[in-house]
């Protein structure tokens, strides 16, 4: 255990306080004595993105895969494993990250200890993303935005390219996926009372739904959407440190709703007069729902082929073992395999048999490609539909 302690920082989640407990971080090794040297630069750094990872039993290896292929020295990552995964897969993974020599260098990336248990049709989903962006307003301060992704998620565009796109976006924008025109399941959502007892109980706890419905609210305009969200900081420290009542108000209501967190933010957002005026209603993100690659038995390269043409930045729900992700490593990250996805601060060889991160510059260094202009055209295009009126949520 005390190599391990010494290769990985681990962090401890306790329930709903928000009191983090930081284990002391002793590096193993240093790749230099000043690996990411830094340099002046007249204009305006990069944005940085806070990367919450999340998986549970048997998702360590697709985590790490993901990791590798969403890293860049800049963003922050903090990586969770439910209770349904075992100490010793938690701990697989946090070797297998402390083992990583950029990783450690850049001391970027961190692995959750204490793990918390999660019902993905109850309120402990909430509980566990913002347990998740509380730590990382803790750990570090300096990061823009916040994305969460899970262990079926990858990306569609290298991060050089999406911290360029970001670079001109205005940093208050929040991109949420929302809808106000609630479907008949979403709207028997709502109505329900639920007790998702794993927020106490742990594993062993169960899900109750109460026998009465409740009216829909008056006091705040009920939004549902994706539970996948990127976020400005300003608006996750509103929403974890509530200097408002409306936060605390939705934290009781969405308390006892089923499926919590695919609401909680859009409703917060939409009733928040600084915030609606701010919300790109998209995630940025294309949900699979093709079993070609979900199920490599079927796989078929042409409708692989659509899914790498979107012009979005992740897409999710894609198996393991999908060849579709050799596909994107290959035609899009350029990213070989056990490696990170190169960028503009990797200074080695860059050849598919060697490693072009092994030798690094300055992170702030940026060289986007092609990639980066579907997905700048639809983010110029929808700041331009939100500037034409206020409220956008308000204006669908």
């Amino acid at each position: 255990m005390s190599l391990f302690l010494k290769q990985i920082l681990l962090f401890s989640l306790v329930p709903i306080s928000l009191i983090c407990l930081f284990l002391p971080l002793h590096h193993f090794h240093h790749h230099t004595q000043n690996p990411f040297p830094t340099f002046s630069n007249p204009f305006s750094p990069p944005p940085k993105i806070a990367y919450f990872i999340t998986g549970t039993k048997n998702d360590g290896p697709r985590i790490f895969r993901l990791l590798q292929a969403v890293y860049h020295p800049r963003n922050y990552y903090l990586i969770h494993l439910d209770q349904f995964a075992s100490n010793k897969q938690r701990l697989e993974l946090a070797l297998k990250v402390g083992s990583v020599d950029v990783f450690v260098a850049a001391e970027n990336v961190n692995v959750i200890e204490k793990a918390d248990a999660v019902n993905q049709e109850g309120s402990s989903p909430l509980g566990l993303v913002l347990h998740g962006a509380a730590v990382l307003l803790r750990w570090k301060n300096d990061w823009d935005w916040f994305v969460n992704l899970d262990a079926s998620d990858y990306p569609l565009i290298p991060q050089d390219d999406f911290l360029h796109i970001l670079s001109f976006v205005p940093r208050n924008l929040n991109f949420i996926e929302y809808s106000k025109n609630t479907s008949p399941d979403e709207h028997q959502r709502a109505v329900e009372v639920i007790v998702d007892s794993r927020l106490y109980i742990l594993l062993k706890g169960k899900m109750f739904v109460g026998d009465k419905k409740r009216e829909l609210p008056s006091a705040f305009r009920f939004f549902m959407g994706s539970q996948h969200v990127i976020l400005n900081r300003k608006f996750v420290e509103y929403a974890i440190q509530g200097w408002e009542n409306l936060p605390r108000l939705l934290l009781l209501y969405f308390s006892n709703t089923r499926s919590s967190h695919k609401g909680y933010f859009q409703t917060l957002a939409c009733n928040t007069k600084e915030s609606s005026d701010a919300v790109i209603n998209s995630n940025l993100r294309f949900v699979n729902s093709d079993n070609t690659a979900r199920d490599p038995s079927i796989f078929r390269a042409s409708n692989s082929d659509r899914i790498l043409r979107r012009d979005v930045a992740f897409v999710g729900n894609i198996s393991a073992d999908s060849p579709l992700l050799d596909m994107i490593d290959a035609h899009i990250l350029n990213r070989g395999r056990g490696m990170v996805s190169p960028g503009g601060w990797c200074l080695g060889s860059s050849n598919w048999f060697s490693d072009p991160c092994c030798e690094w510059g300055d992170p702030s260094v940026l060289r986007p490609g092609l990639a980066a202009k579907g997905l700048e055209k639809l983010i110029l295009k929808s700041i331009k539909d939100m500037s034409i009126g206020s409220s956008r949520c308000h204006h669908q």
